[in-house]
């Protein structure tokens, strides 16, 4: 399906208040302007004429911008600031040598691959 996360009517189409959970990813570029958009989809997700029966999980970039996203969510949205995440991950895995390869193991998609195919004889 094609939509906009901006638009109820779109929301509604696929169901987001059947969902247990929400998740609002962050765009790429300004994260001012990328904040603001999140803003907007939480406040259009959070004004459905319908309840959610989930959570949302939104990605903040500009720690600054956290509070807005909290005052309009409540208590059903929980934000992530990507950045100082990252931050944090990277000045641990200084500390700790082995710890980037854990990351990459438990984060990462390599050997997790899956693979489509018929067998007819099944």
């Amino acid at each position: 399906r094609t939509g906009s996360p901006l638009h109820a009517y779109d929301l509604l189409k696929v169901s987001c208040q059947t969902a247990r959970s929400i998740i609002v990813l962050s765009q790429s570029g300004d994260p001012d302007r990328a904040d603001a958009t999140t803003l907007r989809i939480v406040l259009t997700l959070k004004g459905l004429k319908r309840e959610l029966n989930g959570h949302i999980v939104a990605e903040i970039q500009d720690i600054d911008n956290e509070p807005l996203v909290q005052l309009v969510g409540g208590t059903s949205v929980e934000t992530v600031v990507s950045h100082d995440m990252i931050g944090r991950l990277l000045l641990v895995s200084m500390h700790e040598p082995g710890l980037a390869k854990v990351y990459r193991t438990t984060l990462g998609y390599e050997g997790h691959e899956f693979y489509a195919a018929e067998w007819p004889e099944l």
